[in-house]
Order: structure tokens, then C-alpha cells, then sequence
């Protein structure tokens, strides 16, 4: 370039930022901050000591921090090209954009070699409308592009409509989790404490590890064992019932805000697509019966197996650490209440039972000599 050919654009710009020093600059806009008697001009020179301080900190020099130097570029597996036929392809926007953008440096880099830089201004507007194209800042540079609304970088991470459509999310963390599945919960009082109703076909696909495995151990090669799990034939079958007797499932439900959000149950197949909860364990969830999913998720290691047994079963989850020793989580309310007394008012139209102890009366009533509105008496 000439020497005496005037400076524009890019150099221009990081001409002018060469002259900031945040050393020299930040003791004179302290000092101007309070003098300053206007609220307007003191948050602009607080906003400006901000930037200089971030300079300084991060130990960057103006034109390095403020200037981009080098194109982001994506991995090819984050913009895959889709074959249309024909020997056609469709390629992602961010393609579409990485090549507009070459295009347009490639066009300013001819018109250097015979044209001044003081007549290359749409050139270079040209080169840098693609960059703020490729970034998300500015529309695409050709109209076939526009009117197909192709997306740059930040659209992409960040979402048109929401993070749920951006980049990170539908992408990276959208993965299936093997071995998992994910259903509606419904209140099923006649389960026990530790155990769960869960369909039949989840179970069988999510325990599908653990049930190969025990077919193994019964001297079942891979193939063989496959094909009984794809049949579910009497092997397998057994399988099945010896492993979800022994394999508790995880049982999530998001955010996780507490320790007993993840909570282990051993399944009870049924048949359907819901999931089945005992009403007492609803509080460890903090959930309700509107439509609430839950997730869940089997262990693969003995020692995944081994901690879901001693450490997450909700008999060790009732304990509400939040409020202190000896506050429950899991408490009988409502219906659970309610029912309770109905079934146990006695019924005084029955004669008077005597026992001796407590617990004649319980075998009693294990026996069904007695029901529970028996009225009773205990003599010892």
C-alpha cells in the first residue's frame, strides 16, 4: 500500500484504537467522574471505564479486542450438506453464508491489485456485510439467500423462536439417553412404597442390557440372546422378571432441584404408556397429577445397581434435608388421611374384640379374623 494513500476501513479503524491506553486514560475519567455534575455524562464515563478496565484486566490491546481478525468457522458435522437428488446439494446456512463471504473477499482482493484503497468502499462494505452475515448481525448478501432467511452463527446458538430451537440444544444436548424412557404420571395407590408401574414395552427396551446379560449367564451367546429378547420367549422372559427384581429404575423429573428428584423404585410392569406413582411419593418430586412427566433411567454397573439400592430407594429419600433432623418429605395427606380414618372408624353395630396385646390384634387382622373397623379392646 502506498504510504501516502489515506487509511479506510479495518485500518483505519484499528489506526484509531492504537491510541487507547487504558493506564493513561483511567486515572483522568475517575477524575472526571467526580468532578461531573451531569448523571448522563457520568454513567457514559462510568460505561467507559468499564470497557477499559475489561482491557486491562484481560491485558489486550484495543485493536486486538475489538477487531475480528479471523472468521469462526463450524465443523462440518455442525453444518451438513443434504443430498437433494438429481446430484443436488442442499447445504446449511452456515455454508451458504462461508461462501458468500469468500466470494465477496475474493472480489475485493482482485480489485486491490489494480484499484486504490480509497475507491474499494463497496468492496470492502461488500466484505464486511458478509462477516456481520456469517455472525447473525446483518441479512445475507444474496437475494436467493434473503428470501430463504438463512440464518448466521447467532441466530443458530441462540434460536429463532427460543433456545429450544438453537443450536446447543437441538444439536449437542439433544442426544437420546440409552437405556431411558419418558412418561406421563398418573396416582396408583396400590403400589408399594419403593416401586413404580411402568408399561411392559419400556421396560423390556430399557432393561434390554441387563436382561442379555443374564442370558449370558445362561450360557445364551450373543445372537441367541438377541433373538429371545426380540421373541420375549420363556428365557427371556424369566430374564426379565429375575433382572426388574433386582435392578431398581431411576426416576427423574426436571429442573433438579433437590436430592430426592432422582429417586430409585423397582418397576411393576403393566400394560399402557403412563406411569404409575404412589400418591405418597409425589412430594419428593415436587410434582403434581396435570401432566407431569418423568424420566427414567436404568443403572448399567453393579456399582450404579448397588448405590440405587442403598442410597436412592425412597425409604432413604424421606428425610427433608432443607428443613433440619426429622422433617419428612413423604407424609399421608388428604385422601390418604380421609381414607384412613373411614377404614379404621369402628363399627360399633360389631361386637367388642378382646386381645391381649397389640400385636394379636395385627396377626388378627393378617389372618382377616378382624377388619380394620373391628372394634377392639386390648386387655394386657
Amino acid at each position: 500500500m502506498d504510504n501516502n494513500e489515506p487509511l479506510v476501513s479495518g485500518e483505519a479503524f484499528k489506526a484509531m484504537l492504537a491510541h487507547i491506553s487504558p493506564d493513561r486514560m483511567i486515572p483522568k475519567i475517575v477524575e472526571e467522574v467526580k468532578q461531573t455534575r451531569s448523571a448522563t455524562k457520568k454513567d457514559a464515563l462510568i460505561k467507559k471505564l468499564k470497557y477499559l478496565n475489561g482491557l486491562k484486566t484481560s491485558d489486550m490491546e484495543a485493536k486486538t479486542a475489538y477487531v475480528i481478525h479471523h472468521v469462526p468457522v463450524l465443523p462440518p458435522v455442525m453444518r451438513p450438506s443434504t443430498p437433494m437428488g438429481g446430484n443436488r446439494l442442499e447445504h446449511a446456512d452456515a455454508t451458504t453464508l462461508y461462501k458468500e463471504h469468500i466470494l465477496a473477499n475474493q472480489g475485493l482482493a482482485k480489485s486491490m491489485e489494480f484499484l486504490p484503497a480509497s475507491s474499494l468502499i463497496q468492496e470492502r462494505a461488500k466484505s464486511y456485510e458478509g462477516m456481520k452475515a456469517v455472525l447473525g448481525l446483518a441479512e445475507a448478501l444474496s437475494p436467493n439467500s434473503r428470501g430463504r432467511d438463512v440464518k448466521g452463527l447467532l441466530k443458530q446458538i441462540s434460536g429463532v423462536n427460543g433456545p429450544k430451537g438453537g443450536l446447543f440444544h437441538s444439536k449437542i444436548l439433544s442426544k437420546k439417553q440409552d437405556f431411558s424412557g419418558r412418561a406421563t404420571i398418573y396416582a396408583e395407590p396400590n403400589l408399594g412404597f419403593n416401586e413404580a408401574a411402568v408399561p411392559i414395552d419400556m421396560l423390556w427396551t430399557m432393561y434390554k442390557f441387563h436382561i442379555l446379560r443374564d442370558l449370558a449367564r445362561q450360557g445364551y451367546d450373543y445372537v441367541n440372546s438377541t433373538k429371545a429378547w426380540e421373541t420375549r420367549n420363556a428365557a427371556a422372559t424369566a430374564s426379565f422378571n429375575r433382572v426388574i427384581a433386582k435392578v431398581p429404575v431411576l426416576i427423574n423429573r426436571a429442573p433438579t432441584l433437590m436430592k430426592s428428584n432422582v429417586t430409585a423404585v423397582y418397576p411393576v410392569p403393566i400394560k399402557g404408556s403412563t406411569l404409575g406413582l404412589n400418591p405418597a411419593l409425589l412430594p419428593l418430586f415436587a410434582g403434581d397429577y396435570d401432566g407431569d412427566a418423568l424420566t427414567m433411567h436404568v443403572p448399567m454397573s453393579p456399582e450404579a445397581v448397588e448405590e440405587a439400592r442403598t442410597k436412592l430407594l425412597p425409604q432413604h429419600q424421606i428425610h427433608d434435608y432443607r428443613k433440619g433432623l426429622g422433617q419428612s418429605i413423604v407424609a399421608p395427606a388428604h385422601e390418604a388421611i380421609l381414607g384412613s380414618m373411614a377404614m379404621t372408624d369402628p363399627d360399633h353395630k360389631q361386637p367388642i374384640v378382646k386381645f391381649k396385646s397389640e400385636a394379636d390384634a395385627l396377626a388378627a387382622l393378617k389372618a382377616g379374623t378382624i377388619k380394620e373397623n373391628t372394634p377392639i379392646e386390648i386387655t394386657g
